[in-house]
């Protein structure tokens, strides 16, 4: 019997579902951001909000990853991903997704931190980095987000 094995699919949809509240915030936030390269800061309270919500998704859809992941990594990637001749790549595709993950939640407490000190109006200059941060953010969201559906779609249960 492998850690919460019965509840598998109850994790993976739950983890799927924080996923989507968290690209929303952040996709959201973005937009945001990039609004303040135009000087639009009438909506800092919002995005800071955003933020928030983004940070706290994060850690919520990597928990449930994390206690999805034994049951995931016995019976479909060892099992199924990995007898399969043909989805060998696919093992590889979820580890480079993993990878951008861990990264992406240092990236995440850096960014809220950055965020929560400074005042995007009034201290411009911390623009330059924190826009690209976010970009970064999202990409990083987007990307893990398309990998996971993907490859959920092609072995996601046993």
């Amino acid at each position: 019997m492998v850690f919460l094995e019965n509840y598998y699919e109850l994790l993976l949809l739950l983890h799927l579902f924080a996923t989507f509240v968290l690209v929303g915030s952040m996709t959201h936030n973005l937009l945001i951001v990039l609004g303040y390269l135009r000087g639009k800061f009438n909506k800092r309270k919002l995005e800071l909000f955003y933020a928030k919500v983004g940070l706290w998704t994060y850690a919520i859809v990597y928990i449930f990853g994390a206690l999805a992941y034994p049951a995931f990594r016995v019976y479909i990637r060892g099992g199924n991903l990995g007898f399969d001749e043909n989805l060998r790549w696919a093992t590889g595709l979820f580890e480079v997704k993993e990878h951008w993950g861990a990264l992406g939640l240092a990236f995440f407490f850096v960014y809220y931190l950055l965020r929560r000190t400074f005042d995007p109006q009034d201290e411009k200059e911390k623009l330059f980095f924190y826009v690209p941060l976010c970009i970064l953010l999202n990409v990083i969201l987007w990307y893990k987000t398309i990998v996971g559906c993907y490859l959920s779609l092609l072995k996601g249960t046993w």
